[in-house]
């Protein structure tokens, strides 16, 4: 839909264009003076009338979407374009004149935040003072993030999508209230079926009551190495552990050189982007020791003691 087209002084232009690539206007970009968090995208129609017919509000949320999926770094983004159908009083608002009008025409305003595009909703889950983030996409579980208490939250997508829902301190901490946050895609909405098992299921597992998932999840990262120590990850039963080394063994033709895999092993763990779906909390030292886990190492020993008591209740 458009086309980056050249810089003008602090300005972005963009050539904005139809379905059938017409070129329907020039879209110049900047951000707020003193606030380059905040962008203004300003439209100069072109084919008129033909480009006025198209601009609606739905039209600009695309703009919108291609302008975050150029990965335009911003938290608000104003889009305004002439409006046809109301004047301006000269000299007392932005305007501009629109073919042979005596009269100058004043902006449509639409404003969003830039969370407005993402393509991920976010579902949190506490645990022991942790949230649990899942991260859904195309109907689907692509990660499982781990966030420790007081941890400022780094990644900026979620940043953004926990500001707009003031979910966020001004110290970049989510504001705990000791409940399920939901952060919904507007962009890829996922089913009301999947966001309601999504949530039963880890809601049941961190009260012990579920020992396997059933979800939907997809593995979008990882070497052909990382990716085989997940596979036998996800083999590891609810309530058991397994050593780097024994996880090593499984992993190699020659079991008796697994002891050289363990590091390697860690490494793949550290690198899991499912954790708990792919359970790489079930991995210990050899010497039954808590090392490295994305979480740290408290929320590994809350997991494996959850799970070390669902499993003794299972039994009886």
């Amino acid at each position: 839909m458009i086309n980056q087209y050249r810089k003008l002084k602090q300005a972005e232009v963009y050539l904005v264009c139809s379905d059938n690539n017409q070129i329907l206007a020039l879209l110049f970009v900047e951000s707020i003076f003193l606030d380059n968090r905040t962008l203004t995208g300003t439209l100069i129609l072109l084919n008129l009338p033909f480009s006025a017919s198209l601009i609606n509000d739905q039209f600009l949320y695309q703009v919108g979407t291609v302008l975050y999926d150029f990965k335009v770094d911003f938290e608000q983004l104003i889009l305004q374009v002439p409006d046809r159908s109301r004047k301006a009083a000269a000299g007392r608002e932005p305007a501009i004149f629109l073919g042979d009008s005596v009269y100058p025409n004043r902006f449509q305003t639409k404003r969003f935040a830039a969370s407005d595009f993402d393509s991920v909703s976010y579902l949190i889950f506490p645990f022991h003072k942790h949230n649990i983030v899942v991260h859904i996409k195309s109907n689907q579980i692509i990660q499982v993030q781990f966030i420790q208490p007081q941890q400022i939250v780094t990644d900026k997508n979620l940043r953004k999508a926990l500001t707009k829902q003031e979910l966020l301190t001004d110290a970049g901490i989510i504001k705990s209230e000791n409940k399920i946050l939901q952060i919904l895609s507007q962009r890829e909405p996922i089913t009301p079926q999947l966001k309601e098992k999504t949530m039963q299921q880890f809601t049941d597992y961190f009260s012990g009551k579920l020992t396997e998932f059933d979800l939907p999840y997809v593995v979008q990262t990882g070497t052909v190495f990382q990716r085989k120590v997940w596979q036998i990850l996800s083999q590891i039963p609810y309530g058991a552990v397994f050593s780097y080394e024994e996880v090593a063994e499984r992993l190699l033709d020659k079991p008796d050189k697994a002891y050289a895999y363990a590091r390697a092993v860690g490494s793949a763990c550290g690198s899991n982007p499912l954790g708990i779906l792919i359970p790489c909390h079930r991995v210990i030292g050899k010497d039954k020791s808590l090392t490295g886990f994305g979480g740290g190492v408290k929320l590994k020993g809350h997991l494996l003691d959850l799970e070390f008591i669902g499993r003794s209740r299972n039994r009886k």
